[in-house]
Formats: C-alpha cells, sequence, structure tokens
C-alpha cells in the first residue's frame, strides 16, 4: 500500500482553496477523498502526494422547505443527509447500495445513481448547484436554479470529473416529499430477454414506477432463495404507497409486462419480493467487506467484484451474453440484474468471483476478466461504466470510448484547468 506525505482535514471552502492554492504553487499532487467507498480507485493515494479528506466538512447547512431544495457540504454522508431531511419529512430520493459509507461529493464526482433512479432520477438530476475549488486555488459558485441557459452548464462539467478538474466542496439538491411505504409488485419470467422486455414494456409506458429491478435466473436464487425462490428471472417494481393513481399504475404495469414479447406470461410472485429486497438491498456492503476485508472470509485467492455496464435495449441481450462469457472465462461464478431503467435503455449490474490459488494468481485472473469483459462490452456497443466511474481501475479503456477526438477533448480540458498535473493524478486520464 502507497502512503501520502499528508492527509489534510479541511472544515470550509476556503481552507480547500488554502490548500489547492499551495498544491499548485508546489507541483504537489493532490488525492480528494469523500468517504472512500469508491469501488474504482478514485481516491487512492501516490508517493509525494497529499489526501484532502473532506469527512469533516459534513453539515446540513440549510433545508428550504418552499422550494424544496437542501444546501449540504459534501462530506456528508448519505445515511446523514437523509436524517436531517426525514425532520421535515423531505428526501433526496438518491439511494444507492452505498448510501450509508458514501458522501454527497463524491456521488458528484462518480456520477452516481441510487436505486430509486427510475423514479427520482440519477445524481445530475438532483444536483441544482454547487461550489467547488479549481487547481489553483479559485472558488467557483454555481448558483442553485432549476435550470439555466448561461452557457454549457459547469455544473455538469463536474459530474463524473473525479476530482481531477475541481473539488466539489458544497451542493445544493434538490428534494421531494418522503417515501413512507411501497407498494410492490413482482413477477417471474422465463428468460433473461423475457425480462428485458417486460420491464422495458413497464418504463416504456411511463408506468411512474420509481423502483424498477430485473434479476437473472442466478441472481434471482442468490437474492431470494430465503423466500423459496429456485428458478426463473424476477422482475420487482415499486411505486410510493398512496400515491395519486396507485391502482391505474399499477394495472398499467401488469398489463405492460403481459403484453411483452415474451412466449407464455410473467408469473406472480407477490409483493413479498419487494418487501424483501427493500430490507436487504445494502446487505452486500456487509458482505463485499467480510469477503474483501481483513477477516477474508472465503480465505485467500477470492475476489469478488461488481462490474456496472450500460446500453440501448437493442443492445442489452447482447452486452449481458457477451459481458458474462467473458467474466465466465475467468469466474467461478457470475451473477446480473438490471438495477437502473430508462426509456432508451438500462444498466447491467454484474456481480463476479474469482478464485485463484493464491492472491497473486486471483489478481491475474481478475485483471484478465476486467479486461475480456470491458473490451466486450466496448464491441457490443455498451459504456464501460453506469454508475461507479473510471477510477483507475477503468482509465485505459476510457479512450476507447471516446474516440481520438474525445479523448483528446477531455485532455485538452483537463490540461487548461490543471497545467500541473496535480489533481488525482492516474485517475480518468485516457
Amino acid at each position: 500500500m502507497t502512503l501520502p506525505d499528508a492527509v489534510i482535514f479541511p472544515r470550509t471552502t476556503e481552507d480547500v482553496a488554502g490548500v489547492l492554492a499551495w498544491a499548485s504553487q508546489t507541483r504537489t499532487a493532490v488525492i480528494p477523498r469523500g468517504a472512500g467507498s469508491g469501488v474504482c480507485g478514485g481516491s487512492q493515494a501516490e508517493a509525494g502526494s497529499v489526501v484532502l479528506d473532506l469527512s469533516l466538512m459534513n453539515r446540513v447547512t440549510n433545508v428550504d422547505t418552499v422550494s424544496r431544495v437542501v444546501d449540504v457540504e459534501a462530506g456528508t454522508r448519505g445515511d446523514q443527509l437523509e436524517g436531517v431531511l426525514a425532520e421535515h419529512d423531505l428526501t433526496v430520493g438518491h439511494y444507492p447500495q452505498s448510501v450509508a459509507i458514501s458522501s454527497v461529493g463524491g456521488w458528484i464526482a462518480a456520477s452516481s445513481a441510487g436505486q430509486a433512479s427510475a423514479g427520482f432520477g440519477a445524481i445530475e438530476d438532483v444536483l441544482l448547484g454547487l461550489t467547488a475549488v479549481t487547481p489553483q486555488g479559485e472558488i467557483l459558485r454555481c448558483p442553485a436554479v432549476p435550470r439555466s441557459a448561461a452557457g454549457p452548464d459547469l455544473r455538469r462539467l463536474l459530474v463524473g470529473s473525479e476530482g481531477t478538474l475541481a473539488v466539489v466542496t458544497e451542493a445544493v439538491l434538490a428534494c421531494r416529499a418522503r417515501v413512507n411505504g411501497w407498494a410492490w409488485l413482482a413477477y417471474e419470467f422465463p428468460s433473461f430477454t423475457a425480462l428485458a422486455d417486460g420491464l422495458r414494456a413497464v418504463v416504456q409506458a411511463e408506468t411512474g414506477g420509481v423502483v424498477i429491478r430485473g434479476y437473472d435466473q442466478a441472481d434471482a436464487q442468490l437474492s431470494f432463495s430465503a423466500l423459496g425462490h429456485t428458478g426463473g428471472c424476477v422482475g420487482v417494481i415499486g411505486f410510493p404507497a398512496g400515491i395519486p393513481g396507485l391502482t391505474e399504475r399499477t394495472s398499467l404495469a401488469i398489463e405492460a409486462m403481459s403484453r411483452a414479447g415474451s412466449a407464455r406470461p410473467p408469473g406472480v410472485l407477490g409483493p413479498a419480493y419487494g418487501e424483501h429486497w427493500w430490507a436487504h438491498r445494502n446487505d452486500a456492503v456487509q458482505t463485499y467487506a467480510a469477503i474483501m476485508g481483513p477477516d477474508r472470509v472465503f480465505g485467500p485467492g477470492v475476489i469478488v467484484d461488481t462490474m456496472e455496464v450500460g446500453g440501448l435495449w437493442s443492445a442489452v441481450p447482447r452486452l449481458y451474453e457477451a459481458i458474462g462469457a467473458a467474466l465466465g472465462g475467468h469466474a467461478d461464478a457470475v451473477v446480473c440484474h438490471l438495477s437502473h431503467l430508462y426509456s432508451s435503455g438500462s444498466s447491467l449490474y454484474f456481480t463476479f468471483l474469482i478464485r485463484g490459488n493464491d492472491d497473486v494468481d486471483a489478481e491475474a485472473r481478475y485483471l484478465a476478466a476486467w479486461d475480456g469483459a470491458a473490451r466486450s462490452c466496448a464491441a457490443a456497443g455498451g459504456t464501460i461504466t453506469h454508475h461507479h466511474g473510471i477510477g483507475r481501475l477503468k482509465a485505459r479503456y476510457l479512450a476507447t470510448e471516446l474516440g481520438a477526438t474525445g479523448a483528446d477533448m477531455l485532455t485538452k480540458i483537463r490540461s487548461a484547468l490543471d497545467p500541473h498535473a496535480i489533481m488525482n493524478p492516474g485517475v480518468l486520464r485516457p
């Protein structure tokens, strides 16, 4: 493990500005860090660097109940933010699996999406304003507005920039009424293609489902074995309980699924599947920590990871087959679910387990699996990341996705804003 020369804990935007001005003058590499829960190496220290840890900038500074917006510092964890908003019967509606161990700044930096994105949108949809500090220590303030046509949107420039263009220190996020209960639909499908067709029909019928998820047969068995599930793919749809027109919305969803191009209509599973998923939706965080943390409950030589990609609906079946086969060539187990659905396409979230003779052998297998899967994703017309970002893990594949012109444009933007290349070196560099 490489350690930085120092770890700095700013408390204000002005503190961050002072640190970055000094770093620019001294040509010191800066690694911005939120809660450190990213899985792509986006906040990994380098020799001679300083880590800028924003965890002490964790205040919710204002809740505007009239406009339904919240002002929050970038180091605030998601569970802290939701706890404050609950006092006002509000929510941001941004529920990543890491909500208790990830920060608002990290959401923006990695272009995060939460588990209710089908209804509430991703981070770019709720981000109304922000404050950020440039590599030279200058403070950028983008005021909170519902929308603006005042030139290219600088907020969106920083979404997904992973601490390479500036350090986001404060954000203004849109809120909505808190969800106090859910109405669930769950159905069994005979194949992954039938599952994708059925859930696509639900989204494109504009049913208003807020949570929409689909599990292939292996992932369904893993996720719902406690309910006695032993076969078939599973689709789960959640609506906020008590919303106007709930009966009509659920009827429309059922009708849309039944009309989808499956050889046979989906089988009814009942609301227990949705209730079970909601109760256990973040368990994977603890499972991952147990396998990959100090305890190594599966022993040495075992690696568990995830790969989330995205593509148009027409590409989803071939992405599922191609990436699954590429991972399966090196992994003992591969499962997949559709986690974030849109009218035009979906994300595909693969979980895979690598087993080697020891950690060195497992790492070689792991890197080979990633390389094959990333190349298969590009060949099938997908994006190599939907909501985890690029970090160091995927940086070598970015130029393929952006193309030569896109990679050159990103390099020029970075060079203009950070001429001394001090910001998060090695991250997001095609």
